[in-house]
C-alpha cells in the first residue's frame, strides 16, 4: 500500500511538473513570438477590407517624412451591379520599386509582406490606448491607424537601387549606422512594383538582405581573425608560409588563382585574403573556439529583433567536424551561410569597438493627433569582441582597402575600412556561380556607416574586389554627401 502511495505521489509530481513546463513554454512563446504570429500574412483578422474597412491603415514614411505608402479611396465600377462603389487601396510612391522589399505591400489578393506585414500592429492602430479606441469608435466614421516612420532614407534607397540594378545581376546592399543600428538603406534586386503586384515564378519577392542565405567566402575571415586574436596569444607575431595550395585532411585548399603569397603574418594574410593561412588558422583554433567566436557575432542565433524579421545565419560546426570541413568553414565556405544584413551588423560591430547593436527599422510611430507613440531607442544586441581586438581588426581592415584586395573601395572623400569576399555557391570550380562580397565601415577612424554588398553570379575573373568594392565606395560616398 505504501509503495502504491509513493508511486501515485511521484506520478502527480511528474504531471504537475510537465503542466508547469507547458505553461512556461506557452508564456515564452507568446512573449517572444506573439507579435510575429499576430503580424503574419496568414492572419486574415488584421487585413484591410477593400470595400468597407473598419480601420484605415496609417501611412509609411521615410526618415525625412517623405511618404512611401498610404491609403486612397477610389470609385470603381462593380461588374456585378454596374454601379460605382468606393474601394480603399494601398498606394505606393512613384519609385516604390527601390523600397519594395522594405515597405512591402498590403494587397487584398496577394496578402502582405515587409513593413506592411511586420508592423501592421501599429499601422492598424492596435497599439492605441483604450481611450483612443473608444473615441475613434464613437466619434469617427472610420477608425484610423498610426503612421510608421522608417529609418531608411528614400534618396539612398533610390541611389543604391540604381547601382545594383546597373549590374543586371541579383544582389543586395545594406547600409546602417553602427552606433545606433539604424538601417539607412536596404536594397534587394531584382525588385518589383508594389503598385502592380503580380504572381512571380522566381524569387523576386524574396528580400535577399534578410531572407537570402549565402556562403560568405572570405568576409568570414574576419570571424576567424577575431577568434585567433581572442585565443592565440602571440598570433600577431606568428607567420605562415603560403605556397598557394595546401593539403588539409587529403583535400587541397587553394588561394585565388593559386597565387603563392610567401611568408605572412595575420595582418598581411587578411590584406591579401590568403586562403591557406586562414584555413590552417581555423584548424589550429579548433571547432569549439571558432564556434564560440561565431556565436559572439550572432551566428546560429534566432534573431528575434523587434523591428525586423531576419533569417538566422548558420555556422554548423561541432565535435564531429573534420579538419577539412573546419578549414573550409574558416574561410567562409563549406556549410557556412549568412544574410547580407547580418554581415552589415558584423562589420558594424568591429567598427563600433566590438559592440553589435540591434538593427532598427522603425524611427518613430505617430498617432492620429501627431503624438509620438514610439521613438527609436538604440539597443545593444551583444558584445562581439573586446575593444582592444576590435581596434586591431579595424587596422587590418584599413590595410585591406589601402593596399590589399579592397583597393577599389578606396575613396578620396572618406576613409573606408573593409574586407572583400568571393564565394562559391555552386559546384566546385563553377566560376559563373560565384558571389562577390564587400563588408566595411566609414569613416575608418570613427564609423557612422557600415555596409554589406552582395553581387550574385559574377563570372570568371570577377571578385568581391572588382564587383562589390566599387559599389560599396559609391554608396558610402553618397551617404556622406547626404550628411550621414
Amino acid at each position: 500500500m505504501e509503495k502504491i502511495k509513493r508511486n501515485t505521489i511521484g506520478v502527480l509530481i511528474l504531471l504537475v511538473g510537465l503542466y508547469l513546463a507547458l505553461i512556461g513554454y506557452f508564456c515564452y512563446a507568446v512573449l517572444f513570438y506573439g507579435d510575429r504570429w499576430f503580424s503574419d500574412s496568414y492572419n486574415t483578422r488584421v487585413k484591410m477590407d477593400a470595400r468597407q474597412p473598419r480601420i484605415i491603415p496609417g501611412d509609411i514614411l521615410d526618415r525625412n517624412g517623405d511618404k512611401l505608402a498610404w491609403t486612397e479611396k477610389k470609385a470603381v465600377k462593380n461588374p456585378e451591379t454596374g454601379r460605382n462603389e468606393d474601394y480603399y487601396t494601398r498606394v505606393y510612391y512613384s519609385k516604390a520599386s527601390s523600397v519594395a522589399h522594405v515597405v512591402g505591400f498590403h494587397n487584398s489578393e496577394y496578402g502582405r509582406m515587409g513593413v506592411e506585414a511586420f508592423h501592421i500592429y501599429y499601422l492598424m492602430g492596435y497599439n492605441n490606448s483604450l481611450i483612443e479606441k473608444i473615441y475613434q469608435k464613437a466619434f469617427l466614421a472610420q477608425e484610423r491607424g498610426n503612421d510608421v516612420v522608417l529609418t531608411v532614407d528614400r534618396r539612398l534607397q533610390e541611389y543604391i537601387s540604381g547601382l545594383v540594378s546597373a549590374h543586371k545581376k541579383k544582389g543586395s546592399v545594406v547600409l546602417l549606422n553602427p552606433k545606433t543600428g539604424e538601417i539607412l538603406a536596404m536594397v534587394s534586386y531584382p525588385t518589383f512594383d508594389p503598385n502592380n503586384i503580380k504572381k512571380f515564378e522566381d524569387d523576386t519577392l524574396v528580400n535577399r538582405a534578410t531572407q537570402g542565405l549565402f556562403p560568405p567566402g572570405s568576409i568570414f575571415k574576419l570571424v576567424t581573425a577575431a577568434s585567433a586574436l581572442d585565443n592565440i596569444g602571440d598570433i600577431r607575431q606568428i607567420t605562415f608560409n603560403c605556397p598557394g595550395n595546401i593539403l588539409i585532411d587529403g583535400q587541397g585548399v587553394r588561394c585565388y588563382q593559386g597565387k603563392a603569397h610567401g611568408e605572412l603574418d595575420i595582418k598581411q594574410a587578411l590584406t591579401v585574403s590568403c586562403n591557406t593561412f586562414f584555413a590552417r588558422l581555423g584548424v589550429e583554433i579548433g571547432w569549439k573556439k571558432l564556434l564560440n567566436t561565431g556565436k559572439g557575432f550572432g551566428f546560429n542565433d534566432d534573431f528575434l529583433f523587434s523591428d525586423i524579421k531576419v533569417t538566422p545565419s548558420s555556422l554548423p560546426i561541432n565535435y564531429r567536424v573534420s579538419e577539412q570541413e573546419l578549414a573550409w568553414s574558416a574561410i567562409g565556405q563549406g556549410k557556412v551561410l549568412v544574410t547580407p544584413l547580418h554581415m552589415a551588423m558584423l562589420a558594424a560591430s568591429i567598427g563600433n569597438d566590438g559592440i553589435m547593436m540591434e538593427p532598427k527599422l522603425v524611427y518613430k510611430v505617430i498617432g492620429r493627433n501627431g503624438n509620438i507613440q514610439k521613438q527609436l531607442q538604440p539597443d545593444v544586441y551583444k558584445t562581439a569582441m573586446s575593444y582592444e581586438n576590435a581596434n586591431i581588426l579595424k587596422e587590418m581592415m584599413e590595410a585591406v582597402v589601402l593596399e590589399g584586395t579592397g583597393k577599389n573601395a578606396r575613396s578620396g572623400k572618406v576613409g573606408i575600412a573593409g574586407k572583400t569576399g568571393t564565394a562559391e555557391k555552386g559546384s566546385s570550380g563553377s566560376d559563373s556561380s560565384n558571389l562577390a562580397w564587400f563588408v566595411g565601415f566609414a569613416p575608418a577612424d570613427d564609423p557612422t556607416l557600415a555596409i554589406a554588398v552582395l553581387i550574385e553570379d559574377v563570372g570568371q575573373g570577377h571578385t568581391g574586389g572588382s564587383e562589390a568594392a566599387p559599389l560599396a565606395r559609391k554608396a558610402i560616398e553618397k551617404a556622406v554627401e547626404l550628411g550621414y
